[in-house]
């Protein structure tokens, strides 16, 4: 771990997103992502169309004692939905930081509270792999930022699964911090952007 201009840079291989001191926010933004599952210049032109019923999951790398208070996406297509959420889930996949359930999604930079009634973020307590989860049930599909897909299932396959599915089914009550989703099964086109920001 390295420290630069006074911003600290948990990460600086490649294939790993450090935006460190490398990120210029808008004084203005409300959730300054200080980590994200892919780049957001990686984005492509073809965005994950999301499917009802259905957790998609893509991993991010976190360094320790991370506090953690809002997800940021970038749905691209609001769609029509009755359910919609974000999680954070560790590498076990327990969820340990929910959003409430949305029914309207904003296209663009839609942050979502992941913070506890206590009003106290969620801190990481490990560096390495963990996920986040988005829940959806619509009847028109939104559609989130992501990178173009990986060249087949087995590079999203692991172990282990970089981005994919859960076997639980999504519903409009997000789980409970502390519930355990199902596997997860590679996708390869199911890498999103996502980012986890600390206030």
């Amino acid at each position: 771990m390295s420290v630069t201009t006074g911003i600290e840079r948990p990460f600086s291989s490649a294939g790993l997103n450090a935006i460190g001191e490398n990120y210029r926010a808008p004084a203005v933004a409300s959730a300054v992502p200080v980590q994200s599952t892919v780049p957001l210049f990686a984005v492509g032109t073809t965005p994950l169309t999301t499917v009802t019923a259905t957790i998609h999951c893509a991993s991010i790398v976190l360094p320790q004692s991370q506090p953690i208070s809002r997800i940021v996406l970038c749905p691209t297509v609001a769609g029509t939905v009755t359910g919609f959420w974000v999680a954070l889930l560790d590498a076990a996949l327990i969820a340990r930081a929910v959003s409430a359930n949305t029914t309207t999604v904003s296209t663009g930079y839609f942050a979502q509270s992941v913070l506890p009634a206590s009003a106290i973020p969620f801190t990481t307590w490990y560096a390495g792999l963990w996920y986040i989860a988005v829940g959806t049930v619509s009847t028109v599909a939104p559609q989130i930022a992501a990178q173009a897909a990986l060249p087949t299932v087995a590079a999203a396959s692991g172990p282990p699964v970089y981005c994919g599915t859960s076997a639980t089914a999504a519903t409009t009550t997000p789980p409970i911090v502390g519930a355990q989703l199902g596997a997860l099964t590679g996708v390869a086109s199911n890498e999103f952007y996502a980012a986890v920001s600390a206030t």
